[in-house]
């Protein structure tokens, strides 16, 4: 069963009465086994699934200005207390709340949204103020650096990168730091963190010696990372955890690519990369991607 062309079409029909048997039907398949392989596929049941991304559609329109009820109704709750609890037992805190405060995001960054959302950055930010939010981030969430080893491979990632730009004009750096900033989000340990700044080694052009500039143990997952292009099937879980943290970024920041090239990343992300997401086991990773992707086309 193609199961991304029934979460396609939940997708596109979120407003609308969706059934079982109905998506059941669709995928050819009895309820029974639909139901079993829906919930393998995506850990979920499909009423949960459906409900999870109502909620987070409606999150999405609570910020753009739409009153609640209306939010409510439109995604099939039954009343404005129905869909408050529902959002509540998901995010954490109320649709009025979100709403109260939907002008003042930069203040929820920090407290209520970072439970929605992966940390984020504004594009443009220079890369001096990216590591310094980095070390930040590491310290937040307990994953311990020191800071001299943290200078110095991120010198060796301004070496490696120096002279390369993103498609926004950005230093490339500023990409890898994005990517280890994710990680550390994540809860990947200090060694995939500072891995993550070398996200892109193997892609681009490189005459720094990594071996004897980095740390062993950080070395021993960049050499890794060249496995990707190989042998993806006996890829570390480090080397996962990387290349969905750099997938996200390249995702947050398509609308620089051409139409064509953000429809093949869309798709390949929804193919590939989102049950790897599953796999990995982070909602908050799984989620965004998942909205990125499906906005597109």
């Amino acid at each position: 069963m193609d199961m991304n062309r029934i979460l396609n079409y939940i997708e596109g029909h979120l407003e609308e009465k969706l059934t079982n048997g109905q998506l059941a039907e669709l995928a050819g398949y009895s309820e029974y086994h639909f139901l079993q392989l829906f919930k393998a596929h995506t850990g979920e049941t499909v009423m949960e699934y459906i409900c999870r991304r109502r909620l987070f559609r409606a999150m999405d329109e609570i910020l753009a200005g739409s009153r609640i009820i209306d939010v409510a109704f439109r995604y099939g709750f039954e009343s404005h207390s129905a869909f408050s609890r529902a959002f509540k037992r998901e995010f954490g805190f109320s649709p009025s709340l979100l709403r109260t405060l939907r002008l003042e995001l930069d203040c929820i960054g920090g407290n209520c949204m970072e439970q929605i959302f992966l940390n984020s950055t504004k594009l443009g930010t220079p890369k001096e103020e990216l590591l310094a939010g980095l070390k930040e981030l590491l310290k937040r969430n307990n994953v311990a650096v020191e800071e001299a080893v943290l200078d110095h491979v991120y010198g060796t990632a301004c070496k490696v990168y120096e002279g390369k730009y993103r498609y926004s004009g950005d230093e490339f750096v500023t990409h890898t730091l994005n990517v280890a900033m994710l990680l550390a989000d994540m809860g990947a340990d200090a060694d995939t963190v500072l891995a993550g700044l070398f996200s892109d080694i193997f892609e681009r052009l490189n005459t720094v010696d990594l071996s004897k500039e980095l740390p062993a143990s950080v070395w021993n997952i960049v050499e890794k990372i060249g496995l990707w292009h190989t042998d993806r099937d006996n890829c570390p879980e480090e080397v996962v955890l990387i290349k969905l943290a750099k997938r996200l970024h390249n995702m947050r920041t398509i609308e620089f690519l051409s139409e064509e090239k953000q429809l093949i990343k869309a798709k390949e992300t929804i193919e590939f990369y989102l049950p790897l997401a599953r796999k990995v086991d982070n909602q908050k990773l799984l989620e965004e991607l998942n909205d990125l992707a499906r906005s597109i086309g």
